[in-house]
This record gives C-alpha cells, sequence and structure tokens, in this order.
C-alpha cells in the first residue's frame, strides 16, 4: 500500500486561499488573524486532519516548548504528585512535559534519557534512580542541556564542565524531628524502617534518626536501621524483622510514606495496633497519609508544590544557561496525627 503523504501547511493554505504564513499565524494564535480567516483555516484543518510537527518546528525556531521530566519510581504516590506540580507549572508557562519512568534502573534511566534528548527538550528534570553516576547521566545529556536533580545526589566524582542544578529536601532534620518527637512521647527503642541505606536520602534521614538518639543518649542500635525496597508491599512484608530481636521496638520512624502505609498494614497483620501500642512516622506527607488507618504522623514535603518549583527553576535555568549552580535544600514540617501515641 502507498504510504499516505503527511498533510503540510501549504495544503491548508491552499485550500483556504490563504498564504502558509497566515497559517502558520493561526498555529501560533497570532491576533493578527481575522476571526473569519482563522476559523476557516481551523475547519480546514480538522477536515484535512491536520498534525502540528512540533518537534520540526522547534528545529526551524531554535527553541523548544517541551521539558523532559523523568522519575525513578511512578509507582510512589510523591512522586505522582510530584509530577502533577511540575506539569501544573509547565503548563502554565506554555510548555509540555515529556515524561518518562527509570523504575530505579540506571541502564534503564540511561535509554530514557538519550530517548528524551532526540526531543530537544527546553530542560531536563530528573530525580535518579539508585546510584545514578554523573558521568552516566552526562554521557546520556550532553553537556548543554539544563538540568535540574531533584532529591537524590548524583554518585561519582564530578565532570568538569558538566552543571547541574539540584533541589532536595531537608532530609537529615526532618528525621531528626521525627525521632526526636518519639522520644518526647516516652519511646525509647525506635527503629529506623525502610529504605536503601546506599541511596542518598536515605543516608541523609538515617543520619538525622542517628543524630537525634545520640542527643537523648540512646546508642544506636544497627539491628533497628531496617532496610526494605521503599514500597509499600515490600514493608507490609517485611514488618515481622522489627519483632525478632527482644526487646522489640516500640516505634519506627520510616523512609517514607508509602513504607509506613505498608508497614502499618503489616503490623495488623501481625496483631499489632499501629497508633495504640506502636508508633509510625512517615516522611512526604503524600494524600493518602491523613487517610490512612490510623492518620499518619509525617514531615511535609508539599511533593505538589515542589514539583512546581523545579519546574520555575529549570525554566530559569533555560532562559540564562550561564547563571552559576544553585543548590536548595527545602525544610520539611513535622504533622502529628493518630498513629505516634505515647509509649
Amino acid at each position: 500500500m502507498e504510504k499516505q503523504r503527511r498533510v503540510t501547511l501549504t495544503d491548508i493554505a491552499r485550500a483556504c486561499g490563504v498564504s502558509r504564513a497566515t497559517v502558520s499565524l493561526v498555529l501560533r494564535r497570532s491576533p493578527l488573524v481575522h476571526a473569519e480567516t482563522r476559523r476557516r483555516v481551523e475547519a480546514e484543518m480538522r477536515r484535512q486532519s491536520y498534525v502540528y510537527n512540533r518537534a520540526a518546528a522547534n528545529l526551524r525556531q531554535r527553541v523548544s516548548t517541551t521539558v523532559a521530566l523523568v522519575i525513578n519510581d511512578l509507582s510512589n504516590p510523591f512522586f505522582a504528585e510530584f509530577a502533577a506540580g511540575v506539569d501544573e507549572a509547565l503548563g502554565a508557562k506554555g510548555y509540555v512535559t515529556l515524561l518518562g519512568s527509570s523504575n530505579e534502573s540506571p541502564e534503564r534511566q540511561r535509554q530514557v534519557l538519550a530517548s528524551m534528548m532526540e526531543h530537544h527538550p527546553a530542560g531536563i528534570i530528573l530525580s535518579p534512580a539508585e546510584n545514578s553516576d554523573v558521568a552516566d547521566v552526562e554521557l546520556a545529556i550532553g553537556r548543554h542541556a539544563p538540568l535540574l536533580v531533584f532529591n537524590r545526589e548524583l554518585t561519582g566524582p564530578p565532570v568538569p564542565g558538566f552543571e547541574y542544578d539540584f533541589l532536595g529536601l531537608d532530609n537529615r532534620a526532618g528525621a531528626r524531628a521525627a525521632t526526636t518527637r518519639l522520644l518526647e512521647l516516652g519511646h525509647r527503642r525506635i527503629a529506623f524502617y525502610g529504605g536503601h541505606a546506599d541511596s542518598s536520602s536515605c543516608r541523609e534521614r538515617r543520619l538525622g534518626y542517628q543524630d537525634a538518639l545520640s542527643g537523648a543518649g540512646i546508642a544506636v542500635d544497627q539491628r533497628l536501621m531496617i532496610e526494605t525496597a521503599p514500597t509499600l508491599l515490600e514493608a507490609n512484608a517485611h514488618a515481622d524483622a522489627l519483632f525478632a530481636m527482644d526487646p522489640a521496638p516500640t516505634a519506627a520512624v520510616c523512609y517514607n510514606d508509602a513504607v509506613a502505609l505498608g508497614l502499618m498494614l503489616g503490623l495488623t497483620r501481625l496483631g499489632r495496633r499501629p497508633g495504640v501500642d506502636f508508633a509510625v512516622t512517615g516522611f512526604d506527607n503524600i494524600p493518602e497519609a491523613a487517610v490512612g488507618m490510623p492518620p499518619l504522623t509525617t514531615l511535609d514535603a508539599d511533593p505538589r508544590a515542589r514539583g512546581r518549583q523545579v519546574a520555575e527553576l529549570i525554566l530559569q535555568r533555560a532562559a540564562a544557561p550561564s547563571m552559576p549552580r544553585r543548590s536548595v535544600i527545602v525544610p520539611v514540617l513535622l504533622t502529628e496525627r493518630d498513629s505516634t501515641p505515647h509509649a
């Protein structure tokens, strides 16, 4: 079968009896086009099923109206909220979000980034997969694409000439505040539950947990720092590890809200009552935290606002590529609910 030819601006212009430039002005929503002419051109576009080739237009104009967003775990509700915030802010400025996921795989991340670069995005927002090497990212996107890294630091030695902005959460202070509150409630056997220790965000949160214990004169028991994948299902599956030691903990500072909600399900499965005889804190304040059983005490990172914030930062970087590198750390606020009873 003969391949169907793509409808062009020239085809639309010829059918309407106007110039190609007029059709182009209609596409750009220019006020210079008379309303009746706009109506005729738009009707002809629909009739011929014209599809605007944005990538080709970007190349001609040497500009782009797309921003690439690559997330490490789209199944995490935190990143769903974060991505929604990114898209809201970009859409308000006339940009389109190209969304990809690495699923915590640096190899997949390289493939996704390389594919995104084929669309010549105005900038890239990257929430890196665990153990993402800075040299790998530089190889995938080059040295000139505006880049903002969110939440986790890239690993490996710096690459000369490769600069990027960073926005992160105050992980250490947040976990310290959660642990301190549990200590104030009388808990002394407190676990740090979930996450992978070699992730920078988990490492920082563990340090905050240890800071609070040390400040209270309590020795850190390495057995109470339990690793799981940072997901609800994995946290649920490994809840019994908390009670394999004697004495067992009475509280847990969880790596994130998904882990905390999974742990509470696991506690219930084991005959424990979260919010009654076991205290649980989370980190992120995803919407589900407020409606947990019981509602979850957590650190409020406002993920949707963080999405809007990184969108603003990447557009600023795209507009001024030579500005100095920026590193922004956002404070988090302890939000206390029913999951943290007194000891």
